[in-house]
């Protein structure tokens, strides 16, 4: 290849290079805000398009809907071909069905509350569920416990305890969980309520983990020069992001990060790069797509798996992202894993077992959305504006806005 010819092909990589990089910025800038003090300081970076004022009843109704839609269609199959459907779905996921064994009693359980949708009453359910002045108060409740912690707030770089205050979410949660017990004396309708209740919290929550992953991946891929900060107000950021992540009960991690603020965030999110490489290597023909994912073809598709969250708890594979040969096959779990959480309450069982259920329920798709925000960071730094849609479409929480 002679000299000019290798110039320009040079010179057209560093303009495909730029070209990412604008679209990366701009992408940035039309999803969060960058707030500063009088010396021009960022203090805070806000999210633009945030759900910050919470409402019940989208979420009731949409349960409702899916719960009429999933009915309808076991209208077009007999109960093989449904089962068929779920088992299908466990296998993808690295489930036997009919293995003994760990996870075994948590499979069939899921797979019974789906087979039995046919056979709730969803219109007297829900009629029953209907309690509209406690609805009212919980939703009053919770939006005076989000004053104390805006949701749109994505980074607060100075205050090393700010998102320590989100508990007071959590203390309404316990008084409304016990408040259901009082107005809800139908087992059942009982245990929608409660399903309604911690899952329409942690779906609030959820948008601030969606987006921190995306922030996450800009602050990976774009120099914070062209991001409008500097390398402190960057590193505070990933502090503050990271300081969300400590649990309730964490005060311990919380006086760490406090003390070393100026680190604690990078040295956390390059141990988990580290972790996603060494992952990633150990993959024949895969291609790493940012800090979280990495795209690799099997049997000629081509699939992103998760480097950092796992199918389900009893797994050691990595959770699907996307599927290039199937588009909507996560979508369709998701709703599926969402719906057996639902139907969960209308099965008796004993109440530890109802939880490890729910818990396996969970594994198989909270952590895996949280983390797809990255991805669609990465979409929108190619301009692919079709699969930045495919990731919000399987999303399954409608908090979390376009």
């Amino acid at each position: 290849m002679s000299r000019s010819l290798l110039m320009m092909v040079f010179g057209l990589l560093l303009s495909l290079q730029a070209f990412a990089t604008d679209i990366s910025v701009e992408g940035f800038k039309k999803r969060f805000t960058l707030l500063k003090d009088a010396e021009g300081k960022v203090t805070y970076i806000k999210l633009n398009r945030a759900t910050t004022r919470f409402s019940i009843m989208p979420f009731i109704n949409q349960i409702k809907q899916d719960l009429l839609l999933e009915q309808a269609a076991f209208m077009g199959l007999n109960d093989a071909e449904k089962e068929a459907e779920i088992d299908d779905m466990l296998y993808g996921m690295g489930i036997d069905p009919y293995a003994k064994g760990t996870g075994s009693e948590e499979s069939t359980r899921m797979k019974e509350s789906l087979m039995n949708i046919k056979n709730i009453n969803v219109e007297e359910a829900f009629t029953k569920l209907d309690v509209k002045s406690f609805w009212k108060e919980f939703e009053a409740k919770l939006n005076e416990a989000f004053l104390f912690i805006d949701p749109s707030v994505m980074a607060n770089l100075n205050d090393a305890r700010f998102f320590y205050k989100r508990q007071v979410t959590y203390k309404v949660v316990i008084w409304a969980l016990q408040q259901a017990e009082k107005h809800f004396s139908n087992i059942p309708i009982l245990n929608i309520a409660t399903f309604v209740i911690v899952r329409s919290h942690d779906m609030m929550l959820e948008q601030r983990f969606f987006h921190h992953n995306m922030l996450l991946h800009y602050f990976e891929n774009v120099s914070e020069e062209k991001l409008g900060m500097t390398k402190e107000e960057v590193d505070r950021s990933v502090s503050s992001i990271y300081e969300y992540r400590i649990g309730i009960d964490g005060y311990l991690e919380s006086s760490h990060a406090a003390k070393d603020w100026l680190n604690y965030g990078m040295d956390k999110f390059y141990a988990m790069v580290r972790v996603g490489n060494s992952r990633a290597g150990t993959w024949a023909g895969s291609k790493k797509v940012d800090f979280g994912f990495a795209e690799r073809t099997e049997d000629g598709v081509r699939r992103i798996y998760h480097l950092h969250v796992l199918a389900h708890q009893y797994s050691k594979k990595p959770a699907l992202a996307y599927d290039y040969g199937k588009p909507n096959r996560v979508k369709r779990n998701r709703s599926l894993l969402n719906l057996a959480g639902v139907a969960l309450g209308f099965i008796q069982m004993p109440g530890w077992l109802k939880g490890n259920v729910d818990t396996f329920l969970k594994s198989m798709y909270v952590q895996q959305v949280r983390m797809e925000g990255a991805l669609v960071g990465y979409f929108e730094s190619t301009g692919d504006t079709a699969m930045m849609k495919s990731i919000y479409a399987q999303r399954s929480n409608l908090y979390i806005l376009e």
